[in-house]
């Protein structure tokens, strides 16, 4: 036993020390802060379901979307019992331009709106419901 407990400090020793070495201060990365922009960052729009759009919205969406310029976005509020939707309100200056496929006829109960992003820039999408809920989305249209 005596051989064995200076072998077995020593491999102690060894283990601690390799341990130890490779710990070192890391900084972390300096917060990203732009000046151009005062938006927080903008989400991936939820997929799809009509062809020819960069993603769709439902009452159950809200926050920061990015939308590319030229596409569309697709929006379909379900009327529960709050009451239906109504018709889906874009601020923005131009921003955001109504579209239509011409095509689609909407659901008993459901408030559609198709907007396609016309100009870079910010645009609040809302709607409310005759019992008060009120739905809210920003979308950032930028690509042009």
């Amino acid at each position: 036993m005596n051989r064995a407990l200076p072998a077995l400090t020593l491999v102690v020793t060894a283990l601690l020390s390799a341990c130890t070495a490779g710990i070192h201060a890391v900084a972390a990365p300096p917060a990203h802060t732009s000046t151009a922009s005062t938006h927080p960052a903008c989400a991936k729009l939820p997929d799809d379901v009509l062809p020819h759009s960069a993603g769709q919205l439902t009452q159950q969406h809200s926050g920061v979307y990015c939308l590319p310029h030229g596409q569309r976005v697709d929006v379909f509020l379900t009327a529960g019992k709050s009451g239906r939707w109504q018709p889906v309100h874009a601020s923005g200056n131009g921003v955001l331009a109504p579209a239509n496929t011409g095509v689609m006829t909407a659901p008993v109960g459901v408030t559609p709106a198709m907007f396609m992003g016309a100009t870079d820039g910010t645009a609040v999408l809302t709607s409310t419901t005759p019992s008060g809920h009120r739905w809210k989305v920003t979308i950032e249209v930028t690509g042009h």
